[in-house]
């Protein structure tokens, strides 16, 4: 069906289709020329100084109001970058990626610094939940954009 609720025949949903994929690979490569280069090294670097400082400011009650700063400073870089970063974005397929990776990875992998973060917090409480939590995901956005500078 068309916009209006009218059935449309299949040359004309291959029509649809084929604009609507090459509207999403243009804007794959525009978001892959316009991103900075250290963007995902920013990314995690911020998130991952943010969550330590956090964690660190129950442990060091002397530093804490200074921790607490730098937390708030450093994810508000972070999300500055994310939102920066959006905005560079292309359409993202939910599961299959078009990059010959399966597109379970997409689901899966995000949930790997959150598995180590529960372990910091069974550990430490919510100390080692914050600042496990924090290096697991600086470290996920570190490894990804020294994957994409490597294919670029």
């Amino acid at each position: 069906m068309d916009s209006t609720g009218e059935p449309i025949d299949a040359r004309e949903a291959r029509s649809a289709l084929a604009a609507a994929c090459a509207a999403r690979v243009a804007a794959r490569k525009a978001g892959e020329r316009g991103r900075p280069r250290g963007y995902g090294i920013g990314q995690g670097l911020t998130f991952a100084v943010g969550f330590i400082a956090l964690g660190l400011a129950d442990r060091e009650p002397r530093w804490g109001i200074w921790l607490v700063g730098v937390a708030l400073v450093s994810l508000t870089g972070f999300f500055v970058l994310l939102w920066l970063g959006a905005h560079h974005g292309g359409v993202t397929r939910w599961f299959n990626r078009g990059d010959g990776r399966p597109g379970w990875r997409a689901w899966v992998v995000p949930f790997i610094p959150l598995a180590i973060g529960i372990a910091g917090a069974l550990l430490y409480g919510t100390t080692g939940w914050l600042v496990a939590f924090g290096v697991a995901c600086g470290g996920d956005y570190i490894l990804r954009a020294n994957r994409q500078a490597r294919t670029s």
